[in-house]
């Protein structure tokens, strides 16, 4: 039975995919001052990658994802694409976890082990993933009116702590740093929306895939810059590298006639929900990549053992708050740009002669738009 989620709603869950657990770290922190133009040069750079995978699943026309890799891929090798990036997800799972749970315990509950929240976020992420792409999509939906407007109402509050002189003097120490950090944002968050490939099964029309990745991306894209700019402007450029969580303490600072104070508790709760979602989806793209590397015809008998198996992977990972933040703002190993970038290109290039020699790639505008 194939899982078919409205555009709309597969765009929001792209946004909140990207947003998810990215929002209360230092961003791209390596910028400096240029914080602002590594986010557009990420943004510019990731772009065509987007296109690129919208791209290979417009080829796929109104096919399942499954069937249309085995159309475009053959049997076999998409089988083995399927199993390495049923790995990537669950490994990208239980990182997602681990930030939450090292969040959690750092700001709100230091006595309480990291198995005990690690267990609850799994078993969460247990039931959306069972329920499917088309519960989680409708929940994202729900939830991001409560996200983007705490987001949007804490911008509005942070304005009066916001110094603009943080941002001066422009590209003062050269382009390595803006270059440094777009690479990093790159890594983290922006290519790691590859793992939505794996999540949507298929689409309403050959537009869809470019109407759900692409504005959802660059709407997160926009989101993450200006809460990661606002807070660099409030707590200054060098505190924003060095802080653990810098959106966390700029939103501490807020302190409107000493009656609306200690509003850092509505970033935790933002912050979980976002997570929730991307650890959801993360789990979802294992256990669905899984089942069809092996040829199996439902994918939810998995999800219980890989969301069991995240509980110690987010723990062998990552186990101190000072390896959530290396994670985060040190370029990742090779294999994430493996997986990220290098095996969608050449996905890409295998699909398009795949497809022109099945005669598939004169049919619409929208097709060659995507190259």
């Amino acid at each position: 039975m194939k899982e078919l989620v409205p555009d709309h709603q597969g765009l929001v869950l792209v946004m909140l995919f990207v947003v998810g657990n990215t929002l209360v770290f230092a961003l791209g922190g390596v910028a400096g001052p240029d914080i602002w133009l590594a986010f557009l040069l990420a943004t510019v750079l990731a772009i065509p990658m987007i296109l690129l995978m919208a791209r290979v699943r417009s080829l796929m026309g109104g096919a399942s994802l499954a069937c249309g890799l085995e159309q475009l891929l053959g049997k076999w090798p998409s089988r083995a694409l399927a199993f390495a990036y049923a790995g990537y997800a669950w490994r990208l799972a239980c990182y997602v976890v681990s930030d939450v749970t090292n969040f959690i315990q750092a700001v709100a509950l230091p006595t309480t082990p990291q198995v005990v929240t690690a267990t609850l976020f799994a078993l969460l992420m247990l039931w959306a993933a069972k329920e499917g792409v088309e519960v989680l999509a409708r929940f994202a939906a729900i939830m991001s009116k409560v996200v983007f407007n705490v987001l949007f109402v804490t911008f509005l509050m942070l304005l009066s702590q916001v110094e603009l002189g943080e941002f001066q003097p422009v590209m003062y120490n050269g382009v390595k740093p803006v270059w440094l950090g777009a690479f990093q944002l790159l890594e983290f968050p922006f290519l790691e929306v590859v793992v939505l490939f794996w999540v949507f099964d298929c689409f309403r029309s050959k537009k869809s895939p470019y109407r759900v990745f692409l504005p959802g991306f660059v709407a997160a894209s926009l989101i993450l810059l200006v809460m990661a700019s606002t807070s660099l402007a409030v707590v200054g450029a060098e505190r924003y590298a060095q802080f653990y969580f810098p959106v966390w303490a700029a939103v501490a600072r807020i302190n409107i006639s000493t009656f609306l104070t200690r509003l850092e508790a509505i970033i935790g709760v933002t912050f979980a929900i976002g997570s929730f979602v991307k650890m959801a989806a993360c789990l979802l793209a294992a256990s669905r990549s899984l089942a069809y590397s092996f040829g199996f015809a439902d994918y939810r008998f998995l999800v219980t053992p890989l969301a069991l198996g995240v509980i110690p992977g987010s723990q062998w990972f990552i186990s101190t708050l000072l390896d959530v933040e290396l994670s985060v703002i040190k370029t990742y190993p090779t294999s994430a740009t493996f997986f990220q970038a290098v095996l969608p290109v050449l996905i890409w290039i295998w699909v398009e002669w795949r497809a022109r020699k099945l005669g598939r790639g004169k049919s619409s505008p929208t097709q060659a738009g995507g190259q």
